[in-house]
């Protein structure tokens, strides 16, 4: 790790600071508003959770407001995993095994994957568009392809064109993951950007919890209705919320990077309270943003997919990569198949669906939870004990698999699966989405949430190919043998996550780029001091010298010139 020097050339323990690359890429910032923005940004972080939503509410429901795509998302999502146990879906694409219509195994991961596979293509389409042409924009085009796609899954006549409604309605949903989790760590200060972020994770419970009661719904119906019902309740989604986009303010953070500095500005006054900031404050704050954009260019982020695997990107993408492979590998995925595993286990499909309207209830609940521990805990230890809670409880759905089954064993286990679906809504589900919102470089931010989350539905296809085949009695039949299956898989999810993910909460862009670009270990994030000498007041427009550590020795670098080694 380097250490800072002070403008006398003596090291200050437990410091970092701007290495020579950081300076020499911007040399021509305005030391002045750089510096008044970075006093914005000390404010900022000074703010309690009612201040914040006071002083910012504009800005906050503008990303509240967005994210409802991720409810939208949350049905869909749901409507086809809950489908396997729907009597009209079965009857319609399953076959009769021991005078019970059931849909195969190899049917079930197909649909769940071949959705999968479109939202690899969304994903790749924001990745290159979201940069290029703003989040506006993307997400309009995403929800009219929403729009057409619907159309193939309502009127599917067989399972080959159901195969494709999926993989067609797969793509923007890829395209809406990633875009509301940038605009949100993007749109309001850095008190509330967790809060935001971790909406997202209420947005698939809610969508999940109204998918189930809709679907619950379906079960009155007789006929082809009673599968395509559910498939054309999503046309209520799309157009309020391009309605809502249309007005929507573009990120400041990309008027930035795209040099549209007014812009910028017109949108940080937009999203605060009026008279929030004093004279010259919204400018110092937008220069504070340039600052930061320079800072990534010097850690070659200059908005590429490569660069998320140059320099010190490279362990920023792997902590992206890490975060969203466990949200799939943490053990949560064993309540996918809530429904089908009580009526294997015997309970009556009304029962089945009333039980897993009430655990997705909990996943609403949950989200508010986390909001409480984002307040007072740290993002680090919310991710890696909230891996051992699964764990745990996973631990006890094996010891019950291994016990006679009955209907008391049946309830215990549907009980500890509610469990884990709250625990994860609680901790993994939502803080998550704050960590990788946070974690990339400012200028690979769409890209960096992109990839993670293609790593994430590429995890989704070895995980929805597996979960069938442990719970279908057609199949492996492990049933609540699984947890340990799952055990297993959340030890090293919770390894990993002790050594290598850091605590992002409170820091600036800024100040995480300073952080990794001096290689500061996971767990010593909290425990340095970090200076930005264009920053934090000690220099000046009238300082001619910066003095920073290279190998070499300190280095004078003079303002408007090249790096010299003294």
């Amino acid at each position: 790790m380097d250490e800072e020097h002070d403008l006398k050339g003596q090291p200050v323990p437990g410091q970092v600071g701007l290495t020579q690359a950081q300076i020499d890429a911007d040399i021509d910032v305005d030391l002045d508003l750089v510096h008044l923005g970075y006093q914005v940004v000390a404010r900022q972080k000074e703010e309690s959770f009612a201040q914040v939503w006071k002083q910012h509410w504009r800005g906050g429901v503008w990303s509240l407001a967005i994210s409802m795509a991720l409810w939208m998302e949350g049905y869909d999502t749901n409507v086809i995993n809950s489908f396997f146990a729907l009597p009209a879906f079965e009857e319609r694409f399953g076959t009769l095994v021991n005078g019970k219509w059931s849909v195969p195994a190899k049917h079930q991961t197909g649909l769940s994957n071949t959705t999968t596979c479109g939202q690899v293509v969304g994903l790749l389409i924001t990745g290159l568009c979201q940069e290029r042409f703003g989040m506006r924009k993307t997400f309009i085009g995403g929800m009219i392809l929403m729009i057409g796609t619907i159309f193939i899954a309502v009127f599917a006549t067989d399972l080959s064109m159901l195969y494709g409604a999926e993989f067609a309605m797969g793509v923007p949903w890829g395209m809406f993951q990633t875009l509301t989790t940038a605009y949100a760590s993007e749109i309001c200060p850095i008190n509330m950007r967790g809060y935001l972020a971790a909406w997202a994770s209420m947005g698939w419970g809610g969508g999940r919890f109204i998918s189930t009661g809709v679907l619950r719904a379906a079960l009155t119906y007789t006929g082809d209705w009673g599968w395509k019902m559910p498939y054309a309740v999503q046309w209520m989604w799309p157009v309020p919320l391009i309605v809502i986009v249309f007005f929507a303010p573009e990120s400041p953070w990309w008027l930035v990077r795209q040099g549209r500095m007014e812009d910028a500005k017109a949108v940080i006054k937009r999203t605060a309270r009026p008279g929030y900031y004093a004279d010259n404050e919204v400018a110092g704050y937008a220069e504070y943003m340039r600052h930061t954009d320079a800072l990534d260019r010097a850690d070659r982020a200059k908005g590429s997919f490569i660069d998320m695997f140059r320099g010190t990107n490279l362990r920023r993408t792997e902590i992206q990569m890490g975060v969203w492979v466990i949200q799939q590998w943490n053990g949560n995925a064993i309540t996918n198949l809530t429904t089908e595993f009580l009526q294997a286990a015997g309970m009556s499909t009304t029962f089945s669906f009333d039980f897993t309207i009430i655990s997705n209830s909990l996943s609403i609940v949950g989200v508010a939870v986390s909001w409480v521990l984002l307040r007072y805990t740290g993002r680090r230890p919310i991710y890696v004990w909230g891996i051992m809670s699964i764990v745990i409880l996973n631990m006890l759905i094996g010891i019950l698999g291994c016990l006679k089954q009955t209907t008391q064993t049946a309830m215990g286990l549907g009980v500890l699966m509610t469990l884990v679906n709250f625990s994860f809504h609680c901790n993994l589900g939502p803080v998550c989405y704050t960590i990788v919102g946070e974690i990339p470089a400012s200028r690979l931010r769409a890209q960096s949430i992109a990839w993670g989350r293609f790593v994430y539905v590429c995890s989704a296809i070895v995980v929805n190919f597996l979960n069938p085949y442990m719970i279908s009695t057609t199949a492996w039949n492990w049933g609540a043998k699984s947890g340990w299956f799952w055990v297993g898989a959340g030890l090293v999810c919770f390894a990993w996550a002790y050594l290598r993910m850091p605590e992002t909460a409170g820091f600036s862009f800024a100040e995480l780029d300073i952080l990794f670009a001096n290689k500061v270990p996971a767990r010593k994030f909290t425990k340095v001091e970090i200076r930005d000498q264009f920053a934090d007041g000690l220099v000046s427009e009238q300082t001619p010298y910066i003095v920073q550590e290279s190998k070499e020795g300190p280095t004078h670098v003079e303002r408007g010139q090249a790096a010299v080694t003294v």
